[in-house]
């Protein structure tokens, strides 16, 4: 399955590497691969399995080499989504445009909206400061829909238990 971010870039990451002057080698090209087809949030250790899972030869400092010098080039983003699996960190393939994840504090899903709220607030922030937002990456915890279901249905199930 392709990038969510896939759309929201008109080149791969392969072709990003090359145009920064980045040396391809046949393990620098399987992550960019691993990373532009991902259809969630990787962390190094699932980067490293999954290349692994490819290539057995790889090695673990090879991969976190690799992520932290696309970091340093501005060709990924290294997230803490809010801290909801501990102390991890996760990578993707940093995308040219808005871009926000809803992170459920509750069970840890992410969500990567758009749509008009997000243009209006970039907008706003443009009419109201007078800085123009080019790339933005937004991080937002809450309570997402599945969660509030569940304990909607909790109060309503205690709710309806007579008391004992």
């Amino acid at each position: 399955m392709p990038s969510p971010h896939a759309n929201a870039r008109s080149d791969s990451l392969l072709e990003r590497m090359r145009a920064r002057g980045l040396r391809v080698t046949a393990q620098r090209r399987l992550l960019a691969e691993l990373l532009d087809t991902a259809a969630e949030h990787l962390d190094a250790d699932r980067v490293y399995e999954l290349a692994r899972g490819k290539d057995h030869r790889i090695h673990r400092a090879t991969v976190y080499r690799t992520l932290n010098t696309l970091k340093r080039l501005g060709l990924i983003d290294e997230l803490d989504l809010m801290h909801v699996a501990g102390e991890r960190h996760f990578y993707e393939v940093r995308p040219s445009v808005f871009h926000i994840h809803l992170v459920c504090m509750r069970c840890g899903a992410v969500e990567e909206p758009s749509g008009g709220i997000w243009t209006e607030m970039r907008r706003r922030v443009h009419d109201e400061t007078g800085f123009q937002p080019e790339v933005v990456r937004l991080e937002m915890g809450g309570t997402c829909v599945a969660c509030q279901a569940k304990r909607a249905e909790s109060t309503r199930t205690d709710e309806a238990t007579p008391p004992a």
